[in-house]
């Protein structure tokens, strides 16, 4: 692990007495006291441990350095991201815990099971089968099985969160392994170079501020082993030809409306609400690494035309069966054409 603010090592500190020091210097008389944290090598930071997940995440530090603090304070894009996930609320399904807003994004008919059940599991093919450390950037609860499954074949699983809420509740559906759980940033990873053998990040990038994704691909792919691979499931939204073409009108709507928020947002900063942007795959061009990148597919379909299209009586099953062959036989192209894109970074050797 690394400080993200100052790039320096971290050591363990679980002396009270220096932790009780640190505390008077700083401005959080709110906070309960820690057994143990980490401190960065020129001591103007220390991150508290609580609940066994290390607070790697500025808004959470101990600045000795005000000049610091001042530097790194949220922007407003990302404070929204943060309190949202941080407010949202969790339920059970199939005895873990899940957000209480997966059923906007996840359609959990039985007639769609099978579909979505093969596509939680889909990124597993694309990354490397094992080795010392996978990473699950913005992991969330990770409480689907096929979600806990995926870091099968490594020795430590390293859960990455802005959100400390779902970071417990990652601690509660994670018991098949060995796992870390740090809350930190994606635009900031607070590890060391070139140590992951497999870094996979999902539905998170359209999140970030537009300003910023760029950032954390090129941390994705700094914190990546040599010889390594990185999974990023992508929204293409209205760009997106599968869904322009058979759901026009919806996504006419999906664009409105999607503008329209950004403009209540910004006058009514009253509840969170998810930040959303996407990127159309030339931006990917941008990036050094371009040359080893490419695009399959993750899931075509999404949830709206999921609810319009599939049906039982319309023949819903077989539509999908359709559907997933023309994925496994042709993964680049619906890559591109459907919804949602796994774009796969090898990073040489």
């Amino acid at each position: 692990m690394q400080c993200p603010v100052t790039k320096e090592s971290l050591e363990l500190v679980k002396d009270k007495a220096t932790i009780q020091r640190y505390f008077t210097h700083i401005n959080k008389q709110d906070i309960q006291l820690p057994e143990l944290g980490f401190i960065n090598t020129s001591q103007t930071i220390f991150y508290p441990v609580m609940k066994n997940i290390i607070l790697l995440l500025p808004h959470y530090g101990w600045f000795l350095d005000e000049a610091l603090a001042e530097k790194n304070k949220m922007t407003f894009d990302k404070e929204r991201v943060f309190r949202y996930y941080n407010e949202i609320k969790y339920y059970k399904y199939e005895e873990k815990s899940i957000y209480e807003d997966s059923d906007k994004w996840v359609d959990y008919r039985p007639v769609s099971k099978g579909y979505l059940e093969a596509s939680f599991s889909g990124a597993r093919k694309y990354l490397n089968q094992g080795g010392e450390y996978y990473l699950d950037i913005a992991s969330g609860p990770i409480g689907l099985k096929e979600y806990l499954s995926l870091s099968d074949g490594y020795n430590t699983r390293i859960c990455i969160d802005i959100s400390f809420n779902a970071l417990l509740e990652a601690q509660r559906n994670f018991t098949s392994g060995k796992g870390l759980f740090i809350c930190g940033d994606i635009t900031n990873i607070p590890l060391k170079d070139n140590i992951c053998d497999a870094v996979l990040s999902q539905h998170t990038l359209y999140h970030v501020p537009a300003g910023e994704q760029a950032t954390a691909v090129e941390e994705m792919y700094r914190v990546t082993a040599p010889g390594g691979r990185i999974g990023i499931v992508y929204n293409w939204f209205f760009y997106s030809w599968m869904h322009n073409i058979f759901l026009f009108p919806v996504q006419l709507y999906r664009v409105l409306r999607h503008f329209a928020g950004k403009m209540y947002v910004r006058l009514f900063n009253k509840k969170p609400r998810l930040y959303y942007f996407v990127h159309p795959p030339g931006w990917f061009k941008r990036f050094s690494f371009y040359k080893t990148t490419k695009f399959y597919v993750w899931r075509s379909a999404n949830k709206q035309f999921l609810s319009v299209w599939i049906h039982e009586w319309l023949g819903g099953k077989q539509l999908l069966n359709f559907i997933k062959k023309m994925e496994t036989r042709h993964p680049e192209f619906m890559g591109k054409f459907g919804e949602y894109p796994i774009i796969v970074i090898d990073k040489t050797k």
